[in-house]
């Protein structure tokens, strides 16, 4: 744990880094021209848009170190739905958790690959694609992950493997699946909110986008784990002594009892009738956040605990989500240091100039890039939404590029990076399964090449197919 932390503390906290971004914010209010468009109301969808050609110079408005301080409350103030949407989220999830039914169905499914090593491939295909159905919800994520991944880097020897296949199985799954965001609150529903899009729109074609960015992972995992089984030599790390690598039979020997069955349950119902109240009831964040309470309970209360301690357990799942909720407050806040000192249409303008000189297409290909890189300074996904789509959603108006295609870059970029940028998780996982990151890449960067081609015909496609709403 403590080189975990060493490793974790040598890149400076996104915090300082989003410090650091509105330093440089308000700094270039003081040389950056000022400008605005003209704006207007869309009776078509109901949001505001820019009036192309309307950019037009302003005075100078600079903001002073002072009140780019000030500019963190107003960002926290002005996010407000979304910060507290993500805390209640947090705080169910955590009750969730509490229950031991996540570890238990994990430990349920390493017994029965144990149990029956001659079907490992199956196993594993099953189990990578439940942990990607699962991870798309933003519902099972690394932190949940990050006990079993020594697990299965032991399970993925002892069947004849390596722990890249473990690594891939676990870490890997759920980073594909988080990537592919079918309904996940915290990337997709942040972004899509800040783009006035009716969330969670666009489903089907991210079901697709998981089924063959799943499919492609898997085929590629099974593969490699084919050579290695065959030929052992043939391992990234095949020259390295993985001695230490031991069951956690503790963890492994967890049961899935009837309560356990019962909460997940809960859960899956929780997801349907949250799907189906998007897609039929027109809900938004104020009902999705009182379905997640209502499940928070009922899990509680299905695990036998008593109402004050599923209280307690609400105010401990908050304080898991308040890095992620205060990221985006903090996010929104360099918003507000560019907004008052007048340069978001000038840097907005910026881009356009840069990306418009070619067609939507290469302009989806620039976000697309432009998401990826900034994953690297910002690794958590709510907050680059926060950070990044009040620029890119009206950048895609002036590019005459859908929201929707402008939401997706941003999925793409903030999402399958998060497997190759060692600012995320993906360092943990290299430790906790003892693999060098360097040996990681070595068999990751492929495979992210081969996603990386996908996720632009993804986008092309959208564009071509109108992907909206708008």
């Amino acid at each position: 744990m403590d080189t975990q932390k060493r490793k974790r503390s040598s890149f400076p906290h996104v915090f300082v880094i989003l410090l650091s971004i509105m330093v440089v914010a308000m700094v270039t209010t003081w040389f950056v021209p000022a400008g605005e468009f003209s704006r207007q109301l869309d009776p078509k969808s109901n949001r505001t848009v820019i009036v192309p050609d309307s950019f037009h110079s302003v005075e100078q408005a600079p903001v002073d170190p002072f009140q780019m301080f000030v500019a963190v409350q107003k960002g926290m103030t002005q996010a407000g739905s979304i910060v507290f949407f993500i805390f209640i989220v947090f705080s169910s999830i955590y009750v969730v958790m509490s229950t031991g039914a996540i570890d238990a169905f994990i430990a349920w499914m390493v017994r029965k690959t144990r149990s029956n090593p001659a079907s490992a491939n199956i196993t594993f295909g099953v189990l990578m694609a439940v942990f990607m159905i699962w991870g798309s919800t933003g519902t099972l994520s690394y932190e949940e992950m990050i006990a079993f991944v020594p697990i299965f880097a032991s399970l993925a020897l002892a069947l004849g493997y390596d722990p890249i296949v473990g690594l891939a199985v676990s870490f890997v799954s759920v980073g594909i699946g988080f990537a592919s965001a079918t309904v996940n609150p915290f990337t997709i529903g942040v972004a899509q909110t800040i783009s006035e899009l009716p969330l969670f729109s666009g489903l089907a074609y991210r079901l697709l986008i998981l089924a063959v960015m799943g499919s492609i992972t898997i085929a590629w995992t099974l593969r490699y784990a084919a050579k290695v089984k065959a030929d052992p030599s043939k391992s990234v790390v095949s020259d390295l002594d993985f001695e230490d690598l031991a069951f956690d039979e503790e963890k492994v020997n967890l049961q899935f009892t009837k309560t356990h069955k019962t909460v997940l349950m809960l859960f899956l119902i929780t997801i349907l009738i949250a799907g189906f109240g998007l897609l039929k009831l027109h809900w938004y964040i104020n009902q999705l956040a009182g379905l997640f309470l209502i499940m928070g309970i009922l899990v509680g209360i299905a695990d036998r605990k008593a109402p004050s301690r599923i209280a307690e357990l609400f105010v401990e799942g908050m304080s898991k989500g308040v890095l992620s909720a205060m990221v985006v407050g903090v996010a929104r806040g360099i918003l507000v240091v560019l907004s008052e000192g007048k340069i978001v249409d000038s840097i907005i303008n910026g881009m356009a100039n840069l990306l418009g000189q070619g067609s939507a297409y290469l302009s989806s290909v620039g976000m697309l890039l432009f998401q990826t890189l900034m994953n690297f300074l910002i690794p958590s996904g709510s907050g680059q939404a926060a950070t990044t789509m009040p620029i890119m959603a009206p950048l895609a108006d002036l590019l005459e590029v859908k929201r929707q295609v402008a939401v997706l870059a941003f999925q793409f970029g903030d999402g399958f990076s998060n497997l190759l940028w060692p600012t995320g998780f993906i360092l943990i996982g290299c430790i906790l399964a003892k693999v060098p990151l360097s040996r990681y890449l070595r068999w990751f960067l492929p495979l992210f090449a081969v996603l990386f081609v996908v996720q632009v015909l993804f986008l092309w496609g959208a564009i071509a197919i109108g992907y909206g709403p708008f």
